[in-house]
């Protein structure tokens, strides 16, 4: 029964990527602005406008005239940013062709990964990680909501599984974290293989399985963390609790972590670390049981 949720979990996961695999085209046009961020798969964007946030761009195709006032990041896409283009942000393009006019703007760097400098630069600005810049905006208050959501959702499917997870991480954490980060870099290796394969087709479906199951990982894991943590604390403070406040109070103290900055930064990198190596963790575990 257990596999057969997991199959179905999935499934629905692998369907929400295959359902913007539609080439789609998503227009701003000269004076409007457009208030929520964009987040597109294999669509065809053009902003002639202004967006108030982020864009992200999973291949297709972007042609920027107006102003984001936070970061573009596209993989695998043609990118054009025209004469008087501005970004708020970092300018982050990965695979693909970028062309960018010398009277655009970028109040962030400029993260070409086509060569090894770019690379270079990518791999010092993330290892280690460090809180969000620009304090608490709505988007990242909208994004935490949406991990409580996805972590209680996780508890109500796997609410035995994910007891299990959580109880494992305090006996053995370094060596989670050291899977954790492991995975990390197998799972770097392989999107940056089936984007390469992505230019013949092949890898467009190989990557949106991987990045499925990859974020399936991550919501097991980070639902065992919040737990674990959200435990410990009322365990600390005497608290008669259940498992739904347990992910509430986890939630809690990862966003208290955004707000510190640098210790904050490392702290957040290991729950990843943690929540990544113990979903791989129990799982493996799961597979000896059962063999």
């Amino acid at each position: 029964m257990k596999r057969i949720r997991l199959l179905v979990l999935f499934l629905a996961v692998c369907g929400l990527f295959l359902a913007a695999a539609d080439k789609k085209e998503i227009t701003v046009a000269a004076g409007e602005t457009r208030s929520s961020a964009i987040n597109a798969f294999n669509a065809r964007l053009d902003v002639r406008g202004r967006v108030d946030e982020s864009v992200f761009l999973l291949g297709g195709s972007l042609r920027l005239e107006g102003e984001v006032t936070g970061d573009v990041i596209c993989v695998a896409a043609d990118v054009e940013i025209a004469d008087g283009s501005v970004i708020g942000r970092d300018l982050i393009v990965i695979g693909g062709r970028l062309r960018k006019a010398d009277n655009s703007r970028v109040g962030g760097r400029v993260y070409d990964v086509r060569s090894r400098e770019g690379m270079r630069r990518v791999a010092a600005s993330v290892m280690p990680l460090v809180p969000e810049e620009g304090g608490m905006t709505f988007f990242k208050v909208v994004k935490i909501f949406f991990w409580l959501l996805l972590s209680l959702l996780a508890l109500a499917v796997f609410p035995v599984p994910v007891a299990q997870a959580a109880a494992m991480l305090p006996r053995e954490p370094l060596r989670h974290a050291g899977r954790g980060l492991l995975t990390l870099l197998l799972f770097v290796l392989l999107t940056l293989v089936f984007l390469l394969l992505s230019f013949v087709l092949i890898g467009i479906p190989l990557l949106v399985v991987l990045l499925a199951a990859f974020f399936l990982l991550l919501i097991f894991g980070r639902a065992a963390v919040f737990y674990c943590i959200g435990e410990r604390l009322c365990r600390f403070f005497k608290l008669q609790a259940g498992p739904t406040l347990f992910i509430v109070l986890g939630i809690a103290i990862y966003t208290l972590f955004k707000f510190i900055p640098y210790a904050g930064g490392v702290l957040l990198v290991a729950i990843d670390l943690l929540a990544v190596g113990v979903g791989v963790g129990y799982f493996l575990r799961r597979r000896k049981s059962l063999a």
